[in-house]
């Protein structure tokens, strides 16, 4: 476990969590609730929640899609669009496949190599030192939270290859629940994913994160990076 996971578990071990929301409502300090979270998903096996992802590009009507997702150690996720069409998108922990059954086609590539924005949610598996992976972590009050009480955290990545220029995400400081992960890509689209009903170390079987197909269906790999 990374220095800054067992820290976090030591201070936890000490005090129950419901107190890290201490002394008449204020919230913890930004090194103590960063250390606490990425104590928690360090931890977990497994996270499942409800979504819905709204995507905004210049030039370019506003999306908005409703579905299921599970994350699992290590790497694989499983984001299933039920509205307003189905379609999958899926990490087997090496590879990642977006499939439309709409139009018979699967798009794969490996995950050092996907565009896909949803890939940076990687680094909310609590698999890396968040320190490590970004630059500046601070906390901000624009946007507001959705809740009143939740932390609001801009995180500015080191590497402006992981495809996006920052990520804002609500966290509840009490469960240590990420439910709003706003990302802002290069190019200056905005993709908010706003996440319920979620659910912790829920059984999973390595057949979820298996894609399978019906005969027929053709399969592209995306153009790997010159």
């Amino acid at each position: 476990m990374r220095v800054l996971s067992t820290l976090a578990l030591i201070i936890l071990l000490q005090e129950p969590l419901s107190r890290l929301a201490s002394g008449q409502g204020a919230s913890p300090p930004l090194d103590r609730l960063l250390a606490a979270v990425q104590a928690k998903y360090a931890r977990l096996r497994s996270l499942a929640a409800d979504f819905v992802q709204i995507y905004q590009a210049p030039g370019s009507p506003t999306r908005r899609e409703e579905g299921t997702v599970i994350l699992a150690k290590p790497r694989r996720m499983r984001w299933h669009y039920h509205r307003p069409e189905e379609k999958f998108f899926i990490s087997d922990g090496e590879r990642v496949y977006l499939y439309v059954p709409a139009e018979r086609q699967v798009v794969r590539a490996k995950i050092r190599e996907a565009e896909d924005i949803k890939a940076s949610f990687a680094f909310f598996l609590g698999e890396r030192d968040l320190r490590r992976v970004f630059a500046r972590i601070e906390r901000i009050t624009h946007p507001a939270p959705l809740r009143a009480g939740d932390v609001v955290l801009r995180f500015i990545p080191k590497d402006a290859r992981l495809g996006f220029s920052e990520v804002i995400a609500e966290i509840d400081p009490v469960s240590l629940h990420i439910i709003r992960v706003l990302i802002r890509e290069l190019d200056g689209a905005r993709s908010d994913f706003l996440f319920s009903n979620i659910r912790e170390n829920v059984p999973v079987s390595r057949l979820e994160f298996a894609l399978s197909v019906p005969p027929g269906t053709h399969i592209l790999d995306a153009q790997e990076p010159e």
